[in-house]
């Protein structure tokens, strides 16, 4: 019995002794000579991190403002447990700790013709993104583009490098990436935050069973192809990534480069730039609360194999200042997904969402642009088409607003590889769509291939200020009372659609909240979702469901109040600013707490946009004191 007691005891003094630790990592002040263990016993490098085996609670953070070029973060078969978990994160005071993968690479250069010279010792593998002194220089795709004016480099099928120069390139510095800055695999209950990212093929690779992993507040781009790929090297599903959380992250590439007048777009012809979020292999996760800017291809995409039970929700997506990307994309991969309460604004090509039994509902889809790339196309808000290997069924799309979009706000496409049927497309308002198409607000293109049918278009709100011929069916426009009359054919069911003003509160300052009176209140159908676009509940009580992202909220009070009356905010989630609508007039006094309750700004004015640029990434309240009463209103605010 003393044994065991003693044997006991050896056992408690020995977990004791392993216990958890933060490390710390200076690429100025460090040295891999030190334990780590303290800020003045820092280690230096990101191959010392990548050499010690780590246990569960452990934390290894990076000195912020500090740089680390040319290394690789790897996080592999590191394992700990939900309450417990490893932390890769950042310590200090500054801006967050940078893991580049954008390096100077040694070339020697030739002549070929004129100002055309080339590599000797070309790369092995395809540069994604280059930068030439400093600059980073647009990539041709075929030798005659190369012109030193927009287009500097190409990386050719014979993998040769080229570039075009007015002088001697062997006095020049080329950059670009032949690394990725963090790949994680066969890991469990990891979290990565606070850090910044940069360059690679995509900047974080996540592998095969890599499980709970979440990635929060992280910057992750620049200077890279992609953002962020899941994937996996194993055909077996339970080997998939699992439960892949990531939330308040700024996917920005960095890419703004005018290449409208290049030769026509193709999957492989794209500039650099390519998807900012993407999941090939992917169990269960969720993308939350973050801004994609200027990805190529999609902001967004979802597809591959079993890419299911993903939630996307509160991002906005945008692509100013390139013309080609910015959309979601769910391929027919994709199923038993939820994507609601998105932002999808000002993008330069439609979003593709197709997939099986996915959910998509309450999302903003503003100012869609045709891309030139592909001048044949007048891009839609949202298209469905196949174009992979498997069906589109079985989805909904409900209570999403499509807005000022250069095509139609939704169409399904007729070009398809697979039948498309049997989705429901309900309760969505469809303003002034199709500027450059007839101003369609809904297509039904005729079947060049497979089939289309048994889908549904009910008690949606198609409105255009210059027409009512807003509906087009099999190539043939009609206003919304015949294309509802068109029901049956191919088994489509068409009914309850309406086309008056949905009587925004404020169309110029994009508050889409309902004014009292307007026809979408209540004119809506059975609901899947539960909670609109700023989580009220689906149907309020005692009412019928309402057309469009918002939910109509009746004012109970003293005296009887419209919806004119009230106060609402937007954007939500914000960036840099909200904007108040609504009876500003009656405000007396602006706050914003958080959610521990601490004022965090006060004094705030009604009149004009309230900066919200000094607000960290999350959730606050904003405090309105009217006249008559005290108001409360969630902001959530996004890098």
């Amino acid at each position: 019995m003393k044994t065991i007691f003693l044997l006991l005891l050896s056992l408690i003094s020995i977990a004791s002794s392993i216990a958890q630790t933060t490390f710390y990592v200076d690429a100025t002040n460090g040295s891999d000579v030190n334990n780590g263990t303290s800020i003045l016993s820092a280690w230096k490098t990101i191959d010392k991190v990548n050499q010690q085996s780590f246990i569960a609670g452990d934390s290894i953070l990076f000195k912020r403002g500090e740089i680390w070029n040319g290394e690789r973060l790897y996080i592999e078969n590191v394992s700990a447990s939900l309450n417990n978990r490893v932390v890769y994160g950042a310590y200090g005071n500054g801006l967050k700790p940078i893991i580049n993968s954008v390096t100077p690479q040694a070339h020697n250069w030739i002549n070929t013709t004129g100002n055309i010279w080339k590599a000797t010792n070309p790369p092995l593998e395809h540069p994604e993104r280059m930068l030439i002194n400093g600059i980073e220089r647009l990539r041709a795709n075929i030798p005659n583009e190369l012109d030193g004016v927009t287009y500097y480099w190409l990386y050719d099928n014979s993998n040769d490098l080229y570039v075009y120069s007015d002088t001697n390139p062997n006095n020049s510095v080329f950059e670009y990436s032949t690394d990725f800055p963090l790949i994680i695999g066969w890991s469990n209950h990891i979290t990565v935050r606070d850090l910044d990212f940069q360059g690679g093929w995509t900047s974080i690779y996540i592998n095969t069973q890599s499980k709970n992993i979440h990635l929060d507040s992280l910057t992750i781009g620049k200077y890279a192809r992609e953002g962020l790929v899941i994937s996996s090297e194993s055909a077996i599903q339970s080997e998939y990534p699992q439960n892949i959380v990531v939330e308040n992250c700024l996917f920005d590439s960095h890419f703004e480069f005018d290449y409208s007048t290049s030769s026509i777009y193709s999957e492989n012809s794209d500039r650099g730039s390519s998807d900012g979020y993407r999941a090939n292999f992917l169990s269960e996760g969720e993308v939350v609360k973050c801004n994609f800017k200027n990805w190529g291809h999609a902001s967004i995409s979802l597809g591959g194999v079993n890419v299911s039970n993903i939630s996307i929700h509160d991002n906005y997506l945008s692509s100013p200042d390139i013309c080609y990307g910015g959309r979601m994309a769910v391929e027919d991969g994709a199923n038993n997904n939820e994507l609601f309460n998105n932002q999808i604004i000002n993008t330069s090509v439609q979003s593709q969402l197709g997939g099986q039994n996915n959910h998509y509902h309450h999302n903003i889809f503003y100012g869609t642009r045709s891309t030139p790339l592909v001048p044949t196309i007048i891009d839609a808000g949202v298209e469905i088409q196949s174009y992979d290997n498997t069906e589109i069924t079985g989805n909904r799309y409900e209570n999403n607003n499509f807005i000022n979009i250069e095509g139609p706000g939704f169409r399904i496409s007729g070009n398809n590889s697979n039948d498309i049927h049997d989705n429901i497309i309900q309760n969505n308002i469809i303003y002034n769509c199709g500027s450059l198409a007839n101003q369609e607000g809904i297509v039904v293109e005729d079947n060049l291939y497979e089939l289309t049918y048994d889908n549904t278009f009910q008690n949606n709100l198609i409105y255009n200020a210059t027409t009512t011929q807003t509906c087009n069916f099999r190539g043939t426009l009609y206003d919304v009372a015949s294309f509802n009359a068109l029901t049956g054919i191919d088994g489509y069911v068409l009914s309850q659609n309406i086309s008056e003003n949905p009587q925004f509160i404020n169309l110029n300052t994009a508050d889409y909240h309902l004014q009292l009176g307007s026809p979408c209140i209540d004119a809506g159908t059975n609901a899947l979702a539960i909670s609109d676009f700023e989580g009220n509940i689906i149907p309020s009580v005692g009412t019928s469901v309402d057309i469009g992202i918002f939910e109509y909220q009746k004012v109970l009070s003293i005296e009887s109040l419209s919806s004119s009356e009230e106060i609402s905010i937007y954007p939500n989630p914000a960036t840099d600013y909200v904007v108040l609508s609504g009876k500003t007039s009656k405000i007396k006094k602006i706050q914003i707490v958080n959610t521990n309750g601490e004022v965090v700004v006060a004094n705030l004015s009604a009149s004009g946009k309230i900066d919200l640029s000094l607000l960290l990434n999350g959730i606050y309240f904003m405090e309105i004191e009217l006249t008559d009463r005290l108001i409360t209103k969630k902001i959530i605010v996004i890098e």
